[in-house]
């Protein structure tokens, strides 16, 4: 897998576990466009990440939910999202 089609990949990842969560990152920045910023980094720490396999598995048996799994890079960023 390429550099882009794995960063493209994972910012499905990333926008999956943002949904679990609650985040929506498009009406987010539409709102406040400085976040994308944010939002670019979260998926390059999201394709920087070893914990693939075990997100897939935890967002399956977790559809909805208050937290991120521990592990996750994104945890704060995302948890703060859901709050706002």
């Amino acid at each position: 897998m390429g550099l882009f089609d794995k960063i493209d990949h994972r910012a499905g990842v990333m926008t999956r576990m943002a949904d679990t969560l609650g985040v929506d990152f498009a009406a987010t920045i539409a709102q406040a466009p400085e976040v994308v910023r944010e939002y670019r980094q979260a998926v390059m720490r999201c394709a920087s990440c070893s914990h693939e396999g075990e997100c897939k598995t935890w967002m399956q048996s977790h559809p909805h939910a208050a937290q991120a799994p521990d592990y996750c890079w994104n945890k704060d960023i995302l948890e703060g999202l859901a709050k706002a």
